[in-house]
């Protein structure tokens, strides 16, 4: 495994979901993940598969997720699996309200898809308290 074109890939597919938050497209979120993913976001029940993960963003979107910027950490590997211990923080922005940023940590199994692409697989975060 060459870490150096892992850490690529990783912040390749960090930029896109990125830039899907801020076009609103919870389906092009979803892309990024493997078919039998695992979301497991905080306070929530696990989501198994693309269809789940892809209805769970759509809702943050539909709440006011307006940006999220990924920062990766650590990432190492082996195999067709990688791990990324990043950063996040998102801006929120429920309407008619003022803005809201949410700042936390993830760990995201990466996965090496058939076609060689590298797809979010298992993905976890916890944030700290939302800042106005």
């Amino acid at each position: 495994m060459d870490l150096t074109l892992v850490r690529q890939a990783i912040a390749q597919g960090n930029a896109k979901f990125g830039e899907a938050v801020r076009k609103g497209d919870g389906a092009a979120i979803a892309a990024l993940y493997t078919e039998d993913a695992t979301l497991l976001p905080p306070d929530s029940d696990m989501i198994k598969g693309r269809g789940g993960i892809e209805a769970f963003w759509k809702g943050g979107l539909q709440m006011g997720i307006k940006e999220a910027v990924l920062t990766s950490v650590d990432v190492s590997g082996s195999g067709d699996f990688a791990y990324e211990i990043g950063r996040f923080a998102i801006r929120i922005q429920p309407e008619g309200q003022a803005p809201i940023e949410q700042k936390g940590k993830y760990v995201v199994v990466w996965k090496k898809a058939s076609d060689g692409a590298w797809k979010l697989h298992v993905d976890i975060w916890n944030s700290g308290p939302a800042v106005k």
